[in-house]
């Protein structure tokens, strides 16, 4: 019923750096080739709520029409994030975290799809989350750095 991954990477930039450009929410397409548009319904805090529209015209569309707001359900700045999506029959867990090491940040990500429909939510999305991890380290790099320049 539950498929879970974490992906893990060390990025040459500032911890601080890195986690400025995560905690811009909103700003989160310009990093994730999963996320068309988010839009927040306030501040960000343990316990806030928010809108992710996906990209991919099929996934996105149908996301939009039927999905319920995700929540924050942790919330430590310069540490980590975890936000919980509903999906069909149960939930989608996506957590983020930040940490100090040596040459620089350690990046690591954790999907958790809790769903009896795990198979086709890992289709739908899951896998993708997984597979453009590299995509997303690369990108936060390239802003994390410019941050700092």
């Amino acid at each position: 019923m539950t498929w879970d991954r974490t992906s893990t990477r060390t990025l040459a930039v500032d911890p601080a750096a890195l986690w400025d450009v995560l905690a811009d929410v909103e700003n989160w397409p310009r990093w994730d080739p999963d996320v068309a548009r988010v839009a927040l319904h306030g501040p960000v805090a343990t316990g806030s709520t928010g809108f992710l529209y996906p990209s991919g015209g099929f996934r996105g569309g149908v996301h939009a029409k039927i999905a319920k707001d995700f929540t924050f359900t942790s919330w430590r700045p310069g540490h980590e994030f975890t936000l919980r999506q509903p999906v069909p029959l149960g939930t989608m867990d996506l957590r983020l975290s930040v940490a100090a090491v040596p040459g620089g940040a350690e990046l690591t990500q954790r999907i958790v799809l809790d769903t009896p429909l795990r198979a086709v939510m890992v289709r739908i999305i899951g896998a993708d989350i997984v597979a453009n991890f590299g995509r997303k380290c690369a990108a936060l790099t390239e802003l994390a750095a410019a941050k700092t320049s």
